[in-house]
């Protein structure tokens, strides 16, 4: 939490929103009694952060679980901001005032209350304008729930790809009949590709959906190598040997065995 308030009025609002353990007394860090090791409680004075090096804010940032800037000047605002992209945290700034305006335009998510200062909604991404905070929580999870459901679309509708491809290469190889068509391979996409992935766009959420750490950005992409493998490498592989097992069987039934198929195109 960070504020341009009174470090005790800071402490009181956070312990009352449930940001402190109302129970625990923090631990005010000033150059003079920087405490060593892990801070379950912390408040730093915004004429004691002017004292600090990057380094010193950093190891702050770090071994506090619970922590409240107070009296915090705009630039010392955009300085925590900074430090905590240093560490390679993504970061949500939220804020109504002038005063919050660089460090909202510097955040990876800025957010401004639809009542606030003009300047600082313009320079937001994202415009609270019931000003309620709880707002916030909800858009994670639509957010979540989009890119998931997202994937599940990606995941089944690359997965055909896979027998489609290698109907045509066995036709080529093995000198069988064409397993699949251009007019079957048509209905396919359209039919049974199309309809089935749209729907799977309107699943409902998970149960763990908001429990899950949030994704790696610069990893965990919307079309990455786990997904790809999973559609290929396993759906894609058991739709093919299912083709090709209902192809062979129909095609004994009508007179026509494994080994008389091989090579009669010759």
């Amino acid at each position: 939490m960070v504020t341009g308030d009174h470090p005790n009025t800071a402490v009181a609002i956070g312990k009352s929103v449930g940001i402190m353990d109302i129970e625990t007394d923090p631990i005010s860090v000033t150059m003079a009694g920087l405490p060593s090791g892990e801070m379950p409680s912390a408040v730093v004075n915004g004429e004691d952060l002017e004292q600090m090096t990057p380094d010193i804010l950093d190891d702050i940032l770090l071994h506090s679980h619970e922590l409240i800037f107070a009296r915090m000047k705009p630039e010392q605002k955009l300085q925590i901001v900074e430090s905590c992209q240093r560490l390679g945290a993504v970061v949500t700034v939220t804020g109504d005032g002038i005063n919050d305006a660089a460090a909202i335009r510097r955040a990876d998510v800025g957010i401004a209350m639809g009542g606030g200062a003009a300047y600082t909604t313009k320079c937001a991404d994202i415009i609270l304008l019931d000003d309620n905070f709880s707002s916030i929580v909800s858009g994670i999870e639509e957010g979540r729930l989009m890119y998931d459901n997202l994937k599940k679309c990606l995941l089944y509708a690359l997965s055909s790809n896979v027998p489609e491809i290698a109907a045509f290469l066995l036709s080529m190889v093995a000198q069988i009949p064409l397993p699949l068509g251009i007019l079957a391979i048509l209905c396919i996409d359209l039919g049974t590709d199309l309809l089935p992935a749209i729907s799977l766009a309107f699943e409902e959420a998970e149960e763990n959906l908001m429990k899950r750490q949030p994704r790696n950005p610069e990893t965990d992409h919307l079309l990455n190598e786990k997904l790809l493998f999973l559609s290929y490498g396993q759906l894609g592989l058991i739709q093919a040997a299912s083709g090709f097992f209902t192809y062979f069987v129909i095609m004994a039934e009508n007179g026509f065995w494994p080994d008389r198929l091989l090579g009669i195109r010759n």
